[in-house]
């Protein structure tokens, strides 16, 4: 009789306790998830960071939060968290205990491997009774965003053509002396103008002196990206690590030259995420022009929006003259070849990259001048 009183209780008990955290466990919960920062290099290590607070007197025995994420985004191993990878996409889980009134912070180390947008939209919280015998579920949605710009190549800029210099940024070749930038004073020779002298290094040195101009060159840079990683490709990309190689070179190119303070713009026959027209930047000088590159390489597509070759050729008609033009490409061939003569036709500097095969994308070397011309 005893035996039997004690299973009832224990029935009894299990029922309450399963009828009490089925109604109650996710009530007065406050869960957040968010990344370190916005925005990151790809290659760069960042933060998830997961917050969860217990605001009622009932405690949480365990808590499943499940969501899922790139699988572009590689978690650094840990406890109290799974990861079950697929080709695109990744099922995130993380476990949880919480006595009442508690609060709990959780922290993930994680690596973007490639550019792109990542977003946190929505994550699905499981609780249950003592024993695990019992689960609720409840969806919260979420909004986090992670922009993920390329990783700039080192590239020989320095190698490709150009046409205009004069202008602001000191070059370490010679060009042209620039009247304005004086970089320092020298001796006086025959056939330097009386106006060019420095009469404060005169009186400080007993000798005429001088002023020591500087060197200076203005190159507008336009960077073109082909999304086409063959010639028969028709709107989706089968190598997509060769079309990010590009974008890459791309964005070094860039770097290299709004860093000596020139002008650079892009395009590419691809678009923005949620757009559908191919992307163009004018050229202009300034990191906050570099940002606005980065900003746009990070959230393009790769599916193609118009042959390059027509974006190449609504490009003789925007009525730009004497710029140097980087074509950057998968391949090349004569109707390229015919689009970029009429471009050198119109007083541009063409120079034409080529990206190199799946199995040279990890050589370093492989980074060519394809092809050049002014």
């Amino acid at each position: 009789m005893i035996f039997f009183w004690f299973l009832l209780t224990a029935a009894l008990i299990i029922y309450v306790q399963g009828v009490l955290f089925r109604r109650y466990s996710l009530r007065n919960l406050k869960y957040t998830r968010r990344f370190q920062k916005n925005t990151c290099v790809s290659g760069d290590e960042i933060e998830l960071i997961e917050e969860l607070s217990n605001e009622k007197w009932l405690p949480v025995p365990w808590l499943r939060a499940e969501s899922q994420l790139s699988a572009h985004l590689k978690f650094r191993g840990g406890d109290n968290f799974a990861v079950s990878s697929g080709q695109h996409y990744q099922n995130h889980r993380s476990f949880f205990s919480l006595a009442p009134y508690t609060k709990l912070k959780r922290t993930h180390r994680l690596t973007p491997v490639r550019r792109g947008v990542y977003t946190l939209s929505s994550i699905t919280m499981t609780g249950g009774d003592l024993f695990g015998s019992i689960g609720v579920s409840q969806q919260i949605q979420l909004h986090g965003e992670l922009l993920v710009y390329p990783k700039a190549a080192d590239v020989p800029v320095h190698e490709l053509p150009h046409h205009s210099w004069q202008g602001e940024t000191e070059v370490r070749r010679y060009i042209v002396p620039d009247p304005f930038v004086v970089a320092g004073a020298r001796a006086y020779q025959p056939g330097d103008s009386y106006r060019q002298v420095n009469w404060k290094a005169t009186a400080r040195s007993g000798s005429l002196q001088v002023h020591q101009y500087a060197y200076t060159a203005s190159r507008t840079l336009m960077i073109y990206v082909n999304v086409e990683d063959g010639e028969s490709m028709w709107r989706t990309v089968t190598n997509e690590a060769l079309i990010e190689q590009g974008i890459e070179w791309a964005a070094g190119a860039a770097l290299a030259v709004i860093n000596e303070g020139m002008e650079v713009g892009f395009a590419a026959n691809m678009a923005k995420e949620g757009e559908i027209d191919s992307v163009r930047v004018l050229p202009r000088s300034g990191h906050e022009q570099m940002n606005i590159l980065l900003d746009m390489m990070a959230r393009l597509k790769l599916e193609r929006t118009e042959p390059f070759r027509t974006l190449l050729a609504q490009e003789t008609g925007v009525g730009y003259n004497g710029l140097d033009l980087l074509i950057i490409s998968a391949y090349w061939n004569d109707e390229l070849e015919r689009e970029s003569e009429r471009l050198r036709g119109l007083g541009h500097a063409v120079s034409v990259w080529t990206l190199p095969s799946a199995k040279k994308l990890a050589d370093s070397d492989s980074l060519q001048e394809g092809r050049a011309g002014a």
